[in-house]
């Protein structure tokens, strides 16, 4: 029969019948079923037990059944409005939220796919309704937000990692950026890559059959948003359930759940003052021998402690930087050594980056904001051997209709001896070219 108003105030009556139905249900609920509230769903969804009791309430019209429903998916999962962003299939691909303070209002938007979608939903009511939310993580965190404490990095009750602006900081009101947890957002499958038209088929299997396979030190290389992480996690579903695999990173991302011996290390920090550092995690890592490494993003000095990892893993070390192109590569690695205290020679900077990796994988989007296999590079004594390149030519000419790339070397002879000695599937493929254009579907998108 919907929401019944005995004044004037037509808004104001909504909001407060709303209100105290939400708070009724969510009553009832915490009776009916207590783990519901308690803060550990692990295992359990509380969805089909919401929405029946939402839509036997009288006193709800159809069209009002949702915003109670999301309200309070949000208390109970604590992601409050944002819970749609968080739960159900439809929010599997999401990998950020990011909350934005204009003169206006809050304006929401959304990662998904490699880009940034605006909403046009008002999720807040207001600046303060934003404060009062974000101050409520960051104090079950117990890292406050207040006036003395403006800006926070926080971790939500999922591992989501909460990044909050507020008060003088930023003058037009509370900001917030809160990059989902992996718990949250299962890998993407290298197929689904393919379907997206980052990549070609062909690249997943030399990737899949030699790289992983074969156990090679590896370097995901890109901009930021440039699918570094996506990238790794995508591979990483290749890797053997057998191996003891060790993750070190700033901010916890690489989740790999088929991996039973599988363990994931971050940084602690409380306020400005770090307590576990990444060149500590790096010399954990080293000292509990895995089988395969991986290092969440190098950025400065612990380059030098990663790379003793580099050179000790027996099933491989990958990590991933900033870095567009060979180029940029060697500019970043001399200076994240020199960072660290060590600096290396130019003659001797080639022999260094040859001693952490066998093959770079470099990643960028185009004008589209579509994710892009730009180059997969093999380190070799003689130098910087392309593998597989993205046609930027061919792309540009065809105004960005024809995504093709150009199989232009094989790798090495000793390169493939090497993989193959540590369980890479060596096929005739990878021996000879017989395709030198390679596209997504195996058929050229012009």
């Amino acid at each position: 029969m919907g929401l019944e108003f005995e004044s004037n105030d037509w808004t104001e009556q909504t909001e407060t019948q709303k209100e105290k139905i939400i708070q009724d249900i969510a009553t009832q609920l915490s009776k009916q079923h207590p783990q519901l509230f308690s803060g550990n769903l692990k295992g359990f969804d509380p969805a089909p037990l919401v929405r029946q009791a939402v839509i036997t309430r009288k006193d709800l019209a159809a069209g009002e059944t949702e915003e109670v429903y999301q309200a309070i998916m949000g208390q109970i999962t604590g992601y409050g409005p944002l819970a749609e962003f968080f739960t159900g299939s439809d929010a599997l691909e999401v990998t950020e939220v990011m909350i934005n303070p204009t003169a206006n209002g809050n304006k929401i938007f959304y990662g998904k796919h490699g880009r940034h979608w605006p909403t046009t939903k008002q999720y807040f009511k207001d600046a303060e309704e934003v404060t009062r939310f974000c101050q409520k993580i960051c104090e079950d965190a117990g890292r406050p937000f207040t006036v003395d404490s403006p800006i926070v990095d926080a971790w939500m009750k999922d591992g989501s990692r909460i990044a909050v602006m507020g008060f003088k900081a930023s003058p037009l009101g509370t900001a917030a950026t809160i990059r989902k947890s992996p718990l949250v957002r299962p890998p993407m499958k290298l197929s689904k890559l393919v379907e997206y038209e980052m990549l070609p088929d062909f690249a997943v299997k030399l990737i899949v059959d030699l790289l992983v396979g074969g156990q090679a030190n590896l370097a995901f290389c890109g901009r930021t948003d440039s699918g570094k992480t996506t990238f790794m996690r995508a591979c990483g579903e290749f890797i053997n359930p057998e191996e003891r695999v060790i993750v070190a990173e700033t901010s916890y991302e690489l989740a790999f759940p088929h991996l039973p011996n599988c363990i994931n290390l971050v940084e602690v920090s409380y306020g400005n003052t770090v307590v576990v550092a990444m060149v500590d995690l790096c010399k954990t890592v080293n000292r509990n021998n895995p089988d395969r490494a991986m290092v969440g993003e190098l950025r400065s000095s612990e380059i030098v402690a990663a790379s003793q990892i580099a050179a000790s893993t027996s099933g491989g070390f990958w990590t991933s930087l900033h870095a567009g192109n060979v180029y940029d590569l060697r500019g970043r690695i001399h200076g994240m050594f020199f960072e660290g205290g060590m600096k290396l020679d130019k003659e001797f900077l080639d022999d260094k980056i040859r001693s952490m990796f066998n093959f770079v994988i470099f990643l960028d989007k185009d004008r589209n904001k579509k994710r892009t296999l730009m180059q997969i590079v093999e380190v070799t004594p003689e130098g910087y051997n392309s593998v597989i390149r993205f046609d930027t030519e061919t792309y540009a000419k065809s105004q960005g209709k024809t995504r093709r790339w150009l199989y232009e070397n094989t790798i090495s002879q000793d390169g493939l001896a090497n993989l193959a000695f540590r369980g890479a599937n060596i096929t005739e493929d990878y021996e000879k070219i017989k395709n030198k254009f390679l596209y997504v579907g195996g058929e050229s998108n012009a």
